[in-house]
């Protein structure tokens, strides 16, 4: 179970039409927009990404861990 910060920025990670950066998040989770905000939001982001619940998909830019397209075994 994550806490219920972690949980909300999963929620609006999961419910974005793609890839999200730090400073679109930290107003959907109800803070203010500064530079300190945004800079431990994207600490939590690369947190959840080291344990398997979010991508980071290009710098910054992260995704639900499950909208990954496996390898085709056929791939080369």
């Amino acid at each position: 179970m994550l806490p219920r910060v972690y949980q909300d920025i999963v929620e609006v990670i999961s419910d974005a039409p793609g890839p999200v950066r730090a400073k679109q998040i930290v107003p959907r989770i109800g803070l203010p927009v500064q530079t300190g905000k945004i800079e431990s939001t994207r600490s939590k982001l690369k947190r959840l990404v080291e344990r398997g619940w979010l991508d980071e998909e290009g710098p910054g830019l992260f995704t639900p861990a499950w909208r990954r397209t496996p390898a085709s075994p056929n791939s080369s």
